[in-house]
C-alpha cells in the first residue's frame, strides 16, 4: 500500500481509562475534524504495532494524499482542537509515513468527498462522514485565558497523562476560547519516562533483560533528542538495573537519567557513562561521585521539561493532588514544587484536590478549600474550570512565603 508524500496521523491512546475502540477513534475524527482541508484526502487506520515500546498502546488514524500546503494548514487547524488532542498519545498530530508503512495491517477507509462522506474504501467505521466544526479561537489573544494543565497522577485511578486528558476536555467545554497547554508531572518515580519523552519529543525504545530466574522480559525506556537515555528503575531489581545501564544497543550513549523513585539506587555506572539519579528518599550515605549525581525528582523533571518556560506563557496553572488528612492539608513535595514556581512567576493556581473517600475540593490561589458536590472526576473538573471562568483576569496575589521541601535525606 502506498501513501502520498505528505500524510498526517493522529495516534490515539488506547488506555484502559479511555476504553476506546477503532470505531470510537474514527467517530471522534469525524465529529471533530472540519471539512476545510480534507476533501480529496484518503483515510487509513492501523494498530501501531511498530511503536509498541511506548507506555500506551495506540491506534493510528491517518489522512493521506494531501498537498504539502494543505497538510500544513490541517495540522495547524487540528492543533486548535483540544478535545481531539486530548485523546492523542502526545497531544498533537504527527507527520510521518514510515511508521504506518511498517504496521502489520493497514485498513483503507476511502476518500473524503465534497459533502464530507468517506467512500470507496475497504472497511467501514462509525459515521463515515467528516462533520467537525471550526476551532473556537481567541480573537484577542491578550484578553483570553491561558491555562497550563499540569496534574499529578492519581494513584490507582489515573496516570498524569490520563488526568491531563480529562482536564483538557473539561477546559474546552467550559472555556472554549482559552489557550490550553499541558505538562505531565512526575516526581522521579513512575511516570517520569512519559513526562520527559512527551515534553521533549523523545522516542520510546525497548530491550530484553533477564530477571532473577534468567527469564527474559522487556525493559521499556526512552531516548531524548539530546541523546540522554531515560530509565524508570523503580520496578527493577539491582541486577536488572545494572543490565539496563549496560545495554549493548546503547553503547554510544553516555548520559543517563535514572528515575529510581522508591526503588534501588545505582551506586556507580560503567566508566564513560554519567547518570543523574532521581529518588524519593535518598539515604544520607549515598554520595555523589564523578559519574553519579543524586537529585530531587520533581525539580529535575520540571527543569528537563522546561516547565518555567511553559508556565511563563500561562495565566493559570491547574494542579491535581490528594488531601493528606482530615484538616485538608495538601502539602506534599510535588504540589509544593508546583506552587513555588507559581509564586515566583506570580501565576494564578487552581488546585483540584481529592480525598481517599472519593470527594473533591477546589482551591484557588490562597483562598480556603471549597467542597465540590460530586464524586465524578469529570464533573469536579468542570466545576473547577467554571470557577476560573467566573474569576476576573487580574494579577495573581502576592502569596505568603513558603518553605521549600528538598529531597528527603534519611539514614533509613
Amino acid at each position: 500500500m502506498e501513501y502520498s508524500k505528505f500524510s498526517l496521523g493522529l495516534r490515539f491512546a488506547m488506555t484502559s481509562d479511555a476504553n476506546l475502540t477503532p470505531n470510537d477513534c474514527w467517530n471522534i475524527i469525524f465529529s471533530e475534524v472540519p471539512i476545510t482541508h480534507v476533501v480529496g484526502s484518503t483515510l487509513f487506520g492501523a494498530w501501531d504495532d511498530v511503536g509498541d515500546a511506548a507506555s500506551e498502546s495506540a491506534y493510528i488514524c491517518m489522512f493521506s494524499n494531501l498537498p504539502l500546503k494543505v497538510g500544513k494548514a490541517l495540522f495547524a487547524q487540528l492543533q486548535q482542537k483540544p478535545v481531539l488532542l486530548s485523546y492523542l498519545t502526545i497531544y498533537r498530530p504527527f507527520i510521518q509515513n514510515n511508521r504506518v508503512e511498517k504496521c502489520s495491517e493497514v485498513e483503507y477507509l476511502g476518500q473524503v468527498q465534497e459533502d464530507g462522506t468517506v467512500q470507496k474504501g475497504d472497511v467501514h467505521y462509525g459515521t463515515m462522514k467528516i462533520s467537525g466544526g471550526l476551532p473556537e479561537t481567541c480573537e484577542k489573544p491578550g484578553q483570553c485565558t491561558r491555562i497550563l494543565i499540569a496534574p499529578d497522577a492519581w494513584y490507582g485511578k489515573f496516570t498524569s497523562a490520563d488526568a491531563a486528558r480529562h482536564m483538557l476536555r473539561a477546559a474546552s467545554r467550559i472555556l472554549p476560547k482559552a489557550v490550553l497547554s499541558t505538562q505531565l508531572i512526575a516526581d522521579g518515580g513512575e511516570g517520569t519516562l512519559d513526562a520527559l519523552i512527551c515534553s521533549n519529543k523523545g522516542r520510546y525504545l525497548k530491550a530484553p533483560i533477564l530477571n532473577a530466574a534468567d527469564i527474559p522480559h522487556e525493559l521499556h525506556y526512552g531516548i531524548l533528542p539530546n541523546r540522554t537515555v531515560v530509565i524508570e528503575s523503580e520496578p527493577l531489581s539491582q541486577d536488572e538495573l545494572n543490565q539496563a545501564l549496560t545495554l549493548p544497543q546503547n553503547k554510544g550513549f553516555t548520559e543517563y537519567i535514572v528515575a529510581a523513585g522508591n526503588g534501588f539506587l545505582p551506586e556507580d555506572v560503567p566508566e564513560g557513562r554519567y547518570a543523574t539519579v532521581l529518588g524519593k528518599r535518598i539515604p544520607a550515605s549515598q554520595r555523589n561521585n564523578v559519574r553519579v549525581e543524586y537529585r530531587n525528582g520533581i525539580e529535575t523533571v520540571l527543569e528537563q521539561c522546561e516547565f518555567d518556560r511553559r508556565l511563563a506563557k500561562a495565566d493559570w496553572l491547574i494542579a491535581l493532588t490528594r488531601l493528606l488528612d482530615d484538616e485538608g492539608s495538601m502539602r506534599d513535595a510535588t504540589t509544593d514544587a508546583l506552587l513555588f514556581h507559581c509564586r515566583v512567576q506570580r501565576k494564578h493556581v487552581a488546585v483540584l484536590a481529592f480525598s481517599d473517600d472519593g470527594y473533591f475540593f477546589a482551591k484557588i490561589d490562597d483562598a480556603p478549600l471549597v467542597p465540590i458536590e460530586t464524586t465524578s472526576f469529570d464533573e469536579a473538573a468542570d466545576a473547577l474550570f467554571l470557577i476560573i471562568k467566573n474569576t476576573p483576569i487580574s494579577p495573581a496575589p502576592l502569596f505568603a512565603p513558603i518553605l521549600r521541601e528538598e529531597t528527603v535525606i534519611s539514614d533509613v
